[in-house]
């Protein structure tokens, strides 16, 4: 039933924007996949990586991800991609064929690693990270502290981004050691030149907490749920009230 899904496409895609911190304007909206009913997507994905099936689901959802944004010209998206797929030479090598024959992705088509498996062969996930790069596609590592991801992601692997679990974001507006921890994690990426996404930005007081460390961009209800289509990438995005304690994310 699940390769099904995923062969015939059975499954559909949602956008949630990320927001440039310093001027409040959209940079580009995450792609979260969504199977059936509005229940969480953990069960499928965590299925598809035990059966061997992540591989094709993250390819299918970045080839839909790329009609998308042929239709929509203006339109920047971030597709997650797991810790397994990211070591896929034949993965490389299908972005590189999708990218090619379809130029106006070029600078437009980002990639999120998650951490929802890790990656056990750190220098092959980066070579294939700097061929995705050569390719005009960003890179972020995602969920940085949830899991997996430890220092030797940083060290080892040359990314455009890092997404900090929002886990320890939400908390940002009690201070104390999460915005210690934060402070000294987002001097870090700024010295790697690593621009960092604060996830979970729920509140006003999270937001500003989130600016005043040096977060670079942000996630979060108070931007705007996941939803299909996505905002229009030329609209700045007003902060409004949210629902509270909600973490939009695609496992």
């Amino acid at each position: 039933e699940l390769s099904a899904a995923v062969s015939k496409g059975r499954f559909r895609l949602v956008y949630q924007p990320v927001v440039e911190l310093a001027s409040g304007a959209l940079h580009h909206h995450e792609v979260l996949v969504r199977f059936g009913a509005e229940g969480s997507p953990f069960p499928m994905i965590r299925m598809a990586e035990e059966l061997d099936l992540i591989e094709a689901l993250d390819l299918a959802v970045v080839k839909r991800a790329a009609s998308a944004m042929v239709r929509s010209p203006r339109l920047r998206l971030a597709v997650n991609v797991s810790g397994r797929t990211i070591t896929s030479p034949a993965f490389v090598a299908e972005i590189r064929k999708l990218t090619s024959s379809r130029g106006e992705l070029a600078g437009r088509l980002m990639f999120e690693v998650t951490e929802s498996a890790a990656i056990d062969d750190l220098p092959l996930a980066d070579r294939h990270i700097q061929a995705l790069r050569s390719l005009g596609c960003q890179v972020c590592l995602d969920d940085f502290g949830a899991g997996a991801a430890s220092l030797a992601y940083l060290q080892q692997l040359t990314l455009d981004f890092v997404k900090i679990d929002g886990r320890y974001v939400r908390e940002l507006q009690h201070g104390g050691r999460e915005s210690t921890f934060l402070r000294h994690l987002v001097r870090m990426c700024r010295e790697l030149n690593v621009r960092t996404v604060a996830e979970m930005v729920e509140t006003q007081e999270v937001e500003a907490a989130a600016r005043r460390l040096g977060f670079d961009f942000g996630q979060g209800w108070l931007y705007g749920a996941a939803a299909d289509p996505p905002s229009d990438p030329a609209r700045r995005i007003s902060p409004v009230a949210r629902r509270v304690g909600e973490m939009e994310t695609w496992a």
